[in-house]
């Protein structure tokens, strides 16, 4: 018998689930709330360490990246600015996985009625 099987059936005789069925779709339940909620604070970090929901930063990172191809900036701006913007561009990336991501797993829940 594999582990997953001595675990459901030790969950079972314990009275913690009635049936498989049971212990799976609340596992299963379980394991998706905790993804929405830890993709919750990921959102939340994001938005407070900018201050500004994901749109916004969206277009706050279009404007930062339009002065850096405009202004008249010497060569340490122009660099010191370019790197920030490549370490808000990867906050960016992670913001929107994890938005996306959210939206994968609140559709799940959905369709499963979890």
């Amino acid at each position: 018998m594999n582990t997953f099987a001595t675990t459901m059936e030790s969950l079972i005789k314990r009275k913690i689930f009635t049936n498989e069925e049971q212990a799976g779709r609340e596992l299963l339940r379980d394991y998706v709330l905790r993804q929405i909620a830890s993709l919750q604070r990921d959102l939340a970090r994001f938005e407070c360490k900018y201050g500004m929901s994901f749109e916004r930063f969206s277009e706050y990172l279009h404007e930062r990246s339009v002065l850096l191809e405009t202004q008249q900036l010497s060569p340490q701006q122009r660099q010191s600015l370019g790197q920030a913007i490549m370490l808000e561009e990867d906050d960016w990336f992670d913001w929107k996985a994890s938005l996306e991501m959210l939206d994968s797993w609140l559709g799940l829940r959905q369709e499963a009625a979890v």
